[in-house]
């Protein structure tokens, strides 16, 4: 695993090997705003966190020795981005730098927003109980509807927490790598999304639970009227008991 810095698109990367064209030389605009530092992670992906909240990663096998693989890359990852447009942010975009000492390597860059985790730790320390009831089961439903959408999308999303936010418009994107390696979450039967469910929820809750007064939220998950989600508040009402049977 080389640790050199690798290459990143500059000003004068050509809009063929940035896609989208247009919006996505705009971004690029916006990340070289700040000198960027990429960082290797264990896995071999590179990194880039800017300033202005862009992040930028390029996995390690998304490095290419010829153009025309480079080329065939990048119209893959197209091909991807569009099967899973409906979760993604339009503030995303692919590029390639190209051509340096006979190398292109491929970037996926996203707008960063705040994630579902980020959100969930913030209203574990609300203080009231109703409060904390509802936007604890609010972020849940945001998780669920987007466990339920990835049945429409080819298995290349990690749906974790951490991949999930809301963007300016409130509306839920995927913040993670489109990759088939991203260890895609498939959701199979309804068991399956109970667990997925129950597994990403847990860990942050427990750990809540001595600084909140974990009875008083269950009574109040208890008084709402899920509806067809019903089946979250239980999830819920279960961890908060700490009885995950």
């Amino acid at each position: 695993m080389s640790k050199q810095l690798p290459q990143f698109p500059d000003e004068n990367t050509s809009v063929q090997w940035i896609w989208p064209p247009i919006a996505g030389r705009n971004i690029l605009d916006k990340v070289f705003k700040y000198a960027l530092r990429p960082r290797l992670q264990s896995d071999g992906t590179w990194e880039i966190n800017a300033k202005n909240d862009w992040h930028c990663f390029s996995k390690s096998d998304w490095l290419y020795t010829h153009s025309d693989e480079a080329q065939d890359a990048l119209r893959l990852q197209m091909h991807k981005h569009l099967q899973c447009s409906p979760i993604l942010s339009e503030q995303r975009c692919v590029a390639v730098a190209t051509g340096i000492e006979n190398s292109w390597r491929l970037w996926q860059i996203v707008h960063q927003e705040a994630t579902l985790a980020e959100d969930l730790a913030k209203v574990l320390h609300e203080k009231s109980p109703d409060k904390l009831a509802l936007e604890t089961f609010r972020c849940t439903t945001r998780y669920a509807d987007a466990l339920l959408q990835s049945l429409s999308y080819p298995f290349l999303l990690n749906l974790s927490l951490k991949n999930l936010g809301m963007d300016a418009d409130v509306q839920l994107v995927y913040l993670g790598t489109v990759d088939e390696q991203a260890a895609p979450t498939i959701i199979s039967t309804k068991g399956v999304l109970i667990d997925t469910i129950k597994q990403a929820l847990t860990v942050p809750i427990v750990e809540a639970l001595p600084h909140l007064d974990a009875t008083a939220v269950e009574k109040e998950l208890d008084k709402m009227d899920g509806f067809e989600q019903q089946y979250l508040i239980d999830i819920l009402i279960k961890i908060f008991r700490q009885n995950l049977v």
